[in-house]
């Protein structure tokens, strides 16, 4: 039996048109799966099921325009999953954003953006997904966190707030459907290069420095990590957060 394999998976990945998760709807194409695309930039995100599915594909099916931060627009995107794909079988939250200002400066609308997008939005998605896993007592979750959600790092409060919620909401996910046959695993991301990197590129290279493997991270690397969490390789792993940062909490500084 090939463990690696998701032929006839069937798997919502939110935050799917840029970055890692646009990475792991490559990957898990690659493996023979059926990615179903999720991101609240539906231009952007046609763009990017061209680049999943090929240009001569009629993608459309594929692609779901929702806002994660809604509940009822989530749910309703995963009725019409059914309808159209039949049960999804794994999911992937990896729908993020990030906002820079200090502690004192950060405003409540800065705050509930982040939170909203980064836990409310993560947990609307995989409740969703489980409540169709749970027919089947068989599912597969996993949630991008971040290093961020372990160490803290100046400016980014609220970042960090969300990502460190959501690694113990993934906790809390693990425990609750474990009953059911459901595993639910989070990924730890360091410093990786994806659109949110862009307006920061000179400050790459001395992060770069930091890093023991003394480079930045690819998107490709962190969908790998998913697709292991993903898969019966996996089988017996629930509750855990898999770290992919090229060795950067290793350090004590």
């Amino acid at each position: 039996m090939n463990t690696w394999s998701m032929q006839s998976a069937v798997v919502p990945v939110t935050g799917a048109a840029s970055g890692i998760g646009l990475a792991v709807c490559k990957r898990l194409r690659a493996e023979g799966a059926t990615p179903l695309m999720l991101d609240v930039n539906a231009e952007r995100l046609a763009t990017a099921a061209g680049e999943v599915f090929g240009e001569a594909c009629d993608s459309s099916r594929y692609t779901y325009a929702v806002d994660v931060r809604d509940s009822a627009a989530v749910d309703a995107c995963f009725a019409d999953i059914l309808r159209a794909h039949g049960r999804a079988t794994h999911a992937v939250a990896a729908a993020g954003i990030v906002d820079s200002s200090n502690v004192l400066t950060t405003t409540d609308e800065q705050w509930h953006r982040v939170i909203d997008v980064n836990l409310h939005g993560a947990m609307y998605f995989c409740r969703a997904a489980a409540r169709q896993f749970a027919q089947a007592k068989r599912g597969s979750i996993v949630t991008v966190a971040s290093i961020g959600g372990l160490k803290s790092k100046e400016n980014r409060a609220s970042y960090t707030a969300s990502k460190a919620a959501l690694i113990n909401l993934t906790r809390s996910l693990a425990v609750d459907l474990g009953g059911l046959g459901i595993r639910a695993n989070a990924v730890a991301p360091g410093v990786i290069d994806t659109p949110i990197q862009d307006g920061n590129r000179a400050g790459l290279d001395a992060v770069r420095q930091t890093i023991p493997l003394q480079r930045i991270g690819t998107a490709d690397e962190i969908a790998n990590g998913v697709l292991f969490l993903l898969s019966d390789l996996a089988s017996y792993v629930t509750g855990e957060t898999l770290v992919l940062d090229g060795g950067m909490t290793a350090k004590y500084r």
